[in-house]
């Protein structure tokens, strides 16, 4: 797999592998299996958060797993770790204020077993602390070398510049990646999402990043296994003609429909108009997890591009 130099800097696989339910849904021996898979082809970047997956757990067991993982495999160097702050936690733990994120930078830490984190997300944004502390904060972090790099995701894309524009003029660390839902599908735009900031991308937002060259890390973008089940696609997507043509390119291609997705993701920026796309996924069987890490290798002409981003 052949790694990608973001505008950061960061040198990374050009998908991402999540660890959410890692430690909960997704049993260790599973999560491990994963882990390896995904190295062995070449992967070294890894996603998790300080509350994964509290609706099944406590909010620990994602980073504590991968922190033993990370032990008992000595990879430590050879992986780009992301994790995140500022979302709830069983009804405790949301906001970045300069407490909490000092709080529970020193908590993530201390499970993953490392003294830095490649990157660090605001997870949402918090409207009711003022930026200027939360991007000093950060910035904080940053000089004493427990974070090397800042994202943001499930901001408004105004907020997120406000947040650049901000650190900028204070000479702070900006933020330099953008996580947020996205997917091939289309959102309706007739549903809330649940949580306010939990927008799925905008092609405004897609040229925002373009421009600004910031990468996209898509997060459910394999639809929750919607693309080989269409049961299983979120209410808020529109199906039909573009769900039909992607899955029609994949049987000619020879690769699930998931596979295809992330395959349009990895290509994305050689469109007018679009940024670096890097997908998110993982699965509890390592065996789906391959099949749809197949995706990357996949080979899409310009003209293939176009037709998918017509449908």
């Amino acid at each position: 797999m052949k790694k990608i130099v973001l505008s950061n800097g960061l040198e990374v696989a050009p998908v991402a592998l999540g660890a959410m339910n890692f430690g909960t849904t997704t049993s260790k021996e599973d999560a491990y299996r994963v882990l390896d898979a995904y190295v062995d082809m070449g992967g070294n970047f890894i996603d998790t958060s300080n509350n994964y997956a509290h609706w099944a757990g406590t909010g620990d067991e994602s980073e504590t797993l991968l922190g033993e993982w990370l032990r008992d495999r000595g990879c430590r160097d050879r992986v780009v770790i992301a994790t995140k702050v500022g979302f709830d936690r069983h009804g405790k733990g949301a906001g970045l204020k300069k407490e909490q994120i000092e709080y529970w930078i020193d908590e993530s830490l201390r499970k993953l077993g490392t003294d830095y984190v490649d990157l660090y997300y605001a997870h949402t944004d918090d409207m009711g602390t003022p930026m200027e502390e939360t991007m000093e904060t950060f910035h904080a972090l940053v000089k004493k070398g427990k974070v090397r790099h800042l994202g943001g995701s499930n901001y408004d894309t105004w907020r997120f510049a406000e947040a650049n524009l901000l650190a900028k003029e204070k000479k702070l660390t900006p933020y330099t990646v953008m996580q947020q839902k996205f997917t091939y599908l289309h959102p309706r735009a007739d549903m809330a999402p649940k949580y306010i900031f939990n927008e799925a991308v905008s092609r405004e937002r897609l040229r925002f990043l373009k421009e600004k060259d910031i990468p996209l890390v898509a997060y459910s973008c394999l639809a929750k296994g919607g693309y080989e089940v269409s049961d299983r696609i979120p209410a808020d997507y529109i199906v039909g003609d573009r769900l039909e043509a992607v899955r029609a390119m994949a049987r000619e291609k020879g690769v699930n429909t998931s596979a295809l997705v992330v395959g349009w993701m990895v290509n994305l920026h050689r469109c007018e108009g679009f940024p670096r796309v890097i997908p998110l996924f993982a699965s509890s069987r390592v065996e789906h997890f391959m099949d749809n890490l197949r995706g990357v290798e996949l080979t899409l002409t310009d003209e293939e591009l176009a037709d998918l981003n017509r449908a």
